[in-house]
């Protein structure tokens, strides 16, 4: 795994990493807990305890000694400023930082700056490269960047970019995501198939039609009226599907008023935020649809061991989307085209429930890379340099 860092001015074996980031939201638990774990690196965590932009929830670290509350500052709501960063890069007391990768948090600029000026080694936590920039801001993602020792990157994808935008391959980290898998199998085993057909027909009042999930905020950039006009093709061409809405969201009102219009049986459920609940909502579909981009809502459905669609462009998706392999935990569909979808979701529809191997697929995709251990051990390495 590579040599540990022995922090300076310090006897313990384990070296202190100071890890900032806004908030933590609530699924980063079962990661902070692996963090924890670590028998070479002792982590302390700053953050705020909430966002007053973000409705998200976030982890109760208020009260645990690992932790300090590092509240942060909008400037003029396209940048932000965490002094406590600045604060703490000067103190020498940690011997690496993780700093999350965002250019318009203009302290970290500053705070990187000052933690390698004073020998310590700087990551940025980084979606990295979501497509190929161009002019200006290629200059200055480099840039900013470049403070740091390496990037700890969510996907496989930006770091090719990283490399043909000439950034050193040798500081890319891939880590990947993760979501609470553990506790995912663990609700999934307590839940009977007469549990779920008893909430298929409370929702839709028939236990044995298949059904498309939704899950995310409901906002215009998921595309949601396209996969209500893709249903809308494969009521009318094949065999009934039911669509499950779960979320809320500004577009909520007009996505109703469409699914009713389109004669499709759908049922809203709201935001939910309970882990149990959504494990019965999840194991009663047969696929998660996003017609827009998708990311956490992807390694959510696969690790209950339920296949994702979403369309195909890669400059417009989240890192996650690299756990879909079309044909095995999902596929994907031409961007914005409902007839496209239509023909996909039919295709992952054909039965009323979902076969076990292809729910064994989608755990195995999971369970092999986007697990909360498997981040941590690779955050860990790139720390070790």
């Amino acid at each position: 795994m590579g040599s540990t860092v022995t922090p300076l001015g310090s006897e313990s074996r384990r070296s202190r990493v100071a890890l900032f980031n806004p908030i933590f939201a609530h699924y980063r638990h079962a990661l902070i807990q692996e963090l924890r774990r670590s028998t070479t690196v002792e982590y302390h965590f700053f953050a705020d305890l909430r966002d007053g932009d973000s409705r998200i929830p976030t982890v109760d670290l208020g009260g645990s000694p690992d932790f300090t509350r590092s509240p942060f500052f909008r400037i003029l709501r396209k940048m932000a400023w965490q002094p406590q960063a600045l604060r703490t890069a000067w103190s020498g007391e940690y011997s690496s930082f993780v700093f999350m990768g965002d250019a318009s948090w203009l302290s970290t600029w500053i705070a990187a700056a000052v933690a390698r000026l004073r020998g310590r080694r700087v990551l940025f936590w980084t979606h990295g490269w979501p497509r190929y920039d161009r002019g200006l801001r290629k200059y200055v993602r480099l840039a900013f960047y470049n403070l740091a020792n390496g990037l700890l990157l969510y996907g496989e994808r930006a770091a090719r970019i990283g490399v043909d935008l000439g950034y050193d391959p040798d500081k890319l980290h891939v880590i990947f995501n993760s979501l609470d898998f553990d506790a995912q199998q663990a609700l999934s085993s307590t839940i009977t198939p007469i549990e779920i057909e008893d909430l298929r027909t409370r929702l839709f009042g028939n236990a044995h039609t298949a059904v498309v999930i939704a899950t995310a905020r409901l906002t215009a950039l998921k595309r949601f009226d396209l996969l209500i006009e893709a249903l809308k093709i494969v009521n009318r061409d094949c065999r009934a599907v039911h669509l499950l809405f779960v979320g809320d969201g500004p577009e909520r009102a007009r996505l109703e008023a469409l699914a009713t219009s389109a004669g499709i049986k759908s049922v809203f459920v709201g935001a939910c935020y309970d882990e149990s609940q959504l494990a019965s909502y999840f194991l009663a579909a047969n696929v998660t649809v996003s017609p827009g981009n998708v990311g956490l809502t992807c390694m959510h459905s696969l690790g209950y061991g339920v296949p994702v669609i979403t369309h195909d462009d890669p400059d417009d998706q989240m890192p996650e989307w690299e756990a879909i392999e079309v044909g095995v935990t999902g596929a994907t569909f031409t961007k914005g085209s409902a007839t496209a979808l239509a023909e996909t979701i039919e295709q992952w529809t054909r039965s009323p429930s979902l076969p076990d191997d292809v729910r064994d697929r989608c755990r195995l995709a999971i369970a092999s890379k986007y697990h909360p251990m498997a981040q941590a051990l690779a955050m860990e390495r790139a720390l070790a340099g």
